[in-house]
């Protein structure tokens, strides 16, 4: 029995695994490793696929959100309210910058809810991370009426949601959005990699300092900078990446849309809601079952991979034992850990594996 795999990367690299490596001895051969052409020709198409002014890539999607943040002047004394359903690098980049994350709890698609971030806002408060989890955007527009309301920045947090829309894209409500292209996401590079989008041109021309060391031209510094810079050949993979995002995010909706057909009929499993107006990209295809370990012992059993995304929200890791919040109840966040799992999901996945998942699921639930 062959093993089913949570995402098999090997099927969207094959067909292209020579062009990039062709590409890959130009580079080499032309000697050019820092902020290249490479690296100006792949930020220059993911500002036109995400519709964007600006485009700044780095070296990963944690850099991403410190370098909105640091560009921003949030640091010390500073509160940012995010969801504590989420990997804990959101959070993690708003501590690197000094500044106090908020846990707020999630809605029924598992976003951060826009009432709780109300509740949660204090004369400390300078900003909101919304993450645009699993495939698709959060409540923007309702997210954008309070940070206007109360004087704040909006952010996004993009990590899993490359070319999801809700008729806008990313930085028409934010200030801007953080991109990771961890070999998993639906762009992912060959290593690790991130990018900033934004519309804003004095925070374009402030974060492409900060991740060159705050540098105007070699030697010379006006902003305590860091090297955040992307290699050349996580550009190169990117860019050839990106001509086909389109047409695998439409494979993932395929697939995620079988998922729905299979899996609709059974009252024991809780299926993932899109919000009303989104196009979903279908990073993730979570469901929620009560009984999950036993779920996950017949899914090892039965040679199908799975993931858990995610099984301790970030108020509840002892990273953050010190925090005013750590392990006090967030009601959702907190019942929906237990149950979460991931089902695989991934452009070329085959059918029969797609029935293998569903009827192995549908038996033992």
């Amino acid at each position: 029995m062959k093993t089913v795999p949570f995402n098999d990367l090997s099927r969207i690299h094959q067909p292209i695994q020579s062009k990039i490596l062709n590409k890959f001895s130009t580079v080499v051969n032309e000697n050019r490793f820092v902020l290249n052409k490479e690296i100006s020709e792949f930020e220059c198409l993911f500002s036109e696929f995400t519709k964007s002014k600006y485009s700044i890539s780095c070296s990963s999607g944690t850099d991403a959100l410190e370098l909105i943040l640091r560009a921003l002047d949030i640091g010390e004394n500073d509160e940012v309210i995010l969801p504590t359903n989420s990997f804990i690098a959101t959070a993690l980049a708003v501590t690197r910058c000094g500044a106090t994350p908020i846990f707020a709890d999630n809605d029924e698609f598992y976003l951060i809810n826009p009432k709780e971030v109300e509740n949660k806002i204090s004369k400390k408060t300078k900003a909101i991370i919304a993450v645009n989890l699993y495939g698709q955007l959060s409540n923007l527009k309702e997210l954008s009426k309070i940070s206007k309301k109360n004087s704040l920045y909006l952010i996004e947090d993009s990590a899993q949601s490359h070319g999801a829309s809700n008729q806008v894209f990313a930085n028409n409500y934010s200030v801007a959005a953080a991109y990771s292209f961890y070999p998993g996401k639906n762009l992912g590079a060959w290593g690790d990699g991130g990018c900033v989008t934004t519309n804003n041109k004095k925070l374009f021309d402030k974060i492409v300092l900060l991740r060159n060391w705050g540098s105007v031209k070699k030697y010379y510094h006006t902003e305590k900078g860091f090297n955040s810079r992307l290699q050349p050949l996580q550009g190169v993979v990117l860019s050839e990446k990106i001509k086909k995002l389109g047409s695998w995010n439409k494979q993932r909706n395929k697939i995620a849309q079988k998922y729905f057909e299979l899996l609709s009929d059974s009252e024991s499993i809780v299926l993932p809601k899109v919000m009303n107006g989104n196009y979903h990209v279908w990073h993730l295809f979570v469901i929620r079952v009560k009984e999950r370990n036993k779920i996950l012992r017949e899914f090892d059993s039965h040679k199908i991979e799975f993931g858990i995304h995610y099984p301790v929200p970030i108020h509840r890791q002892r990273a953050y034992k010190e925090h005013k919040q750590f392990r006090k109840k967030i009601s959702l966040a907190d019942e929906y850990s237990s149950q979460l799992l991931s089902l695989p999901i991934f452009p070329k996945m085959r059918d029969e594996e797609i029935d293998r998942v569903t009827s192995t699921l549908k038996r033992y639930v």
